[in-house]
């Protein structure tokens, strides 16, 4: 079967064709089929208004010019590597207007809505709003009801599905990242939310960071994955790598994963259209 790397990031290089034949480079020898270039668009002044501003963090990184990133990765798009342009946008209420006129103004491939914050962080790092898989906000946990942080990121993917914004939900279950989890049962909550993603026609990633996290598990978890599979939610596969090194990584787990939850077939996008691969 042809694999696709939907999901990774160029931050901790330049945006130079150098540095992205790298990603490139490891992804032919993992034998991927084409790779997406998904950057995180709090690195880019242009989409600063994406955010409350009371998320502050970002404001020290929110300095590169979103232009120069599609001319970098558009360019060797159509110079003929195997590249697909993306975005990994953050879904806060109340700035979909703003991720909108970003998605509708530029020719990606795919976009990814993903949940990095839910409501509320007394600590005073990001005022209302509480970036709970940030290492310098982990602390934040031990003040937490677990379900009740449960239950707000869920209800905001839910949403961000709902907003039609997106081809591709990012790390479905990412709060669980630290390994923070509830002591009640989470199939009513996956139930509820895999209903919502069907009927909104998006795509869940197969994503294998979490293998390199403290919880050590995919995402989605596999009781989750097989749930997405009977509500008919497709799936796509991605390694979310941060390093050119990591692009494909435990992609064989990911596809056993798929494989066992019954999918016989992924998802990839190109302008976005989207196409079925075959679990082979």
């Amino acid at each position: 079967m042809a694999r696709y790397d939907h999901h990774m990031h160029l931050e901790r290089g330049p945006f130079t064709l150098a540095y992205l034949r790298r990603f490139v480079e490891t992804a032919r020898r993992r034998d991927i089929a084409a790779i997406g270039i998904s950057e995180h668009p709090h690195r880019f002044r242009q989409c600063r208004s994406t955010y409350p501003r009371s998320i502050t963090w970002i404001d020290p990184i929110c300095v590169e010019d979103l232009e120069e990133y599609l001319v970098l990765v558009g360019g060797a798009r159509e110079a003929g590597l195997p590249v697909k342009m993306s975005m990994e946008w953050d879904y806060v209420p109340g700035h979909e207007a703003e991720v909108e006129r970003h998605i509708r103004a530029y020719p990606w491939d795919y976009a990814i809505g993903s949940v990095h914050y839910i409501p509320g962080n007394p600590d005073g790092h990001t005022g209302e709003w509480w970036g709970f898989d940030h290492p310098d906000f982990r602390a934040e946990w031990e003040r937490r009801d677990v379900m009740e942080a449960y239950r707000a990121y869920f209800r905001l993917i839910q949403q961000a599905a709902h907003t039609g914004l997106f081809h591709v939900i990012g790390h479905v279950d990412v709060i669980k990242v630290f390994g923070h989890r509830p002591a009640a049962d989470l199939t009513d909550l996956y139930e509820e939310t895999a209903a919502v993603l069907a009927t909104s026609g998006v795509c869940v990633e197969v994503n294998t960071a979490g293998l390199h996290k403290p919880v050590d598990e995919l995402y989605p978890a596999p009781p989750f994955l097989a749930i997405l599979r009977r509500h008919g939610v497709p799936v796509v596969t991605s390694s979310d790598a941060h390093d050119p090194e990591h692009v494909g990584r435990d992609f064989d787990g990911a596809v056993a994963a798929a494989r066992a939850a019954g999918y016989t077939e992924v998802w990839t996008f190109t302008r976005g259209a989207r196409e079925r691969v075959p679990l082979e």
